[in-house]
């Protein structure tokens, strides 16, 4: 494929453009992520260079006024014209102004995987999505495609459909990779059902407009859940279905949603900063028994971890809320639901990806 920046990778994956440079794109994205990616966590230097970042990001940073566009001003990230920049500057809803927003930008970091977008970035995309965070956002993708491959393999290498789902998956890019892979495998579209949900319908309509475009899911595409289907489709996570003909899902993963509930944690934004922390509809242990509701007797759990940082502490102060949590806490969290834990996929400076299974009666 021919190079291109990661903003414009996003915007040709997910857009109205010519199918042939979406398949490329993608086709590129899937050796990558399954074929051996070279990629580590960051290094020390920019570990301590995200120190340097956030102290002098601190200093230039204000509130700003409230007949201006924006909820931040910062000029450094104002000079940069980076989308990514703006999205920390000025949130799309203010209901939503405390999240890390699954829109195009935070797509950018999954995009750098490919090698010849990666090569075509500039400084800023460097900066910005080649950062300790973007070097972990990047790896954790990697770990959650591969684990949920791995995972549905071994049940069809076994003889057995799968049930795949992804709760609050923003535009769903890696379950997406996970079918088409199966489906490349060898493996019958008519034994795997798959679900890719998320709050947003924006998120969705994305989703559906990619996969449209790819030869092996977009004869399979549906509405809603059922057998032997892929299916799209807009959920609030608190209130996930079970699968197909009410069965539950052998697959489910929870992959960025858990840092955003209070429960289990080992510090949060609020105490860091002295804040009030707010009431909220609800906590993680709800999420979590929703989880062991919609997830088989023998299913698996995918979820990821997330440790304190100074690249994060750099969001926080763009107005990010955030619970952390070490592998204990998530540990505890999750046995509150019974599951166990089963094993490590992967572990960078600040996510951890793990798998889950959950506890037979």
């Amino acid at each position: 494929m021919k190079p291109m920046r990661p903003m414009n990778a996003v915007a040709a994956l997910y857009g109205d453009g010519p199918d042939d440079v979406a398949r490329s794109l993608f086709d590129s994205l899937s050796q990558t992520v399954f074929g051996g990616h070279g990629l580590a966590p960051a290094s020390l230097g920019r570990q301590l260079l995200a120190r340097l970042s956030y102290r002098i990001v601190k200093r230039t940073t204000r509130r700003a006024a409230d007949d201006e566009p924006t909820a931040y001003r910062c000029p450094i990230l104002e000079r940069s014209g980076h989308p990514y920049a703006q999205s920390l500057l000025a949130s799309s809803r203010a209901d939503i102004a405390g999240l890390v927003e699954g829109g195009d930008p935070m797509n950018g970091p999954y995009l750098m995987i490919v090698p010849a977008v990666r090569a075509a970035g500039d400084r800023w995309d460097r900066l910005f999505f080649n950062s300790v965070q973007g070097r972990d956002v990047q790896l954790r993708f990697i770990w959650e495609t591969c684990a949920t491959h791995a995972e549905a393999s071994r049940r069809l290498q076994a003889g057995r459909p799968v049930r795949l789902k992804a709760v609050a998956a923003g535009t769903g890019l890696s379950m997406a990779l996970v079918y088409d892979r199966l489906v490349r495998d060898g493996h019958d579209p008519a034994t795997i059902s798959v679900a890719i949900t998320d709050r947003e319908e924006v998120n969705t309509v994305k989703t559906r407009r990619l996969l449209a475009k790819l030869p092996t899911t977009r004869d399979r595409l549906a509405d809603e859940a059922r057998d032997g289907a892929l299916a799209v489709f807009s959920e609030d996570a608190f209130a996930a279905a079970a699968g197909p003909s009410g069965a539950g899902y052998d697959v489910v993963t929870a992959v960025g949603i858990f840092e955003y509930l209070q429960g289990h944690s080992c510090d949060t934004t609020e105490r860091r900063t002295g804040e009030p922390a707010p009431p909220e509809p609800h906590n993680a242990e709800a999420l979590a028994a929703v989880l062991a509701r919609i997830t088989a007797p023998d299913g698996s759990l995918i979820v990821n971890t997330y440790r304190p940082h100074a690249s994060i502490r750099l969001l926080e102060v763009f107005g990010k809320k955030f619970d952390y949590r070490t592998r204990g806490n998530m540990n505890g969290l999750l046995a509150t639901a019974s599951f166990r834990p089963d094993r490590l996929v992967g572990s960078g400076v600040i996510y951890d990806v793990e798998i889950h299974k959950k506890t037979v009666a």
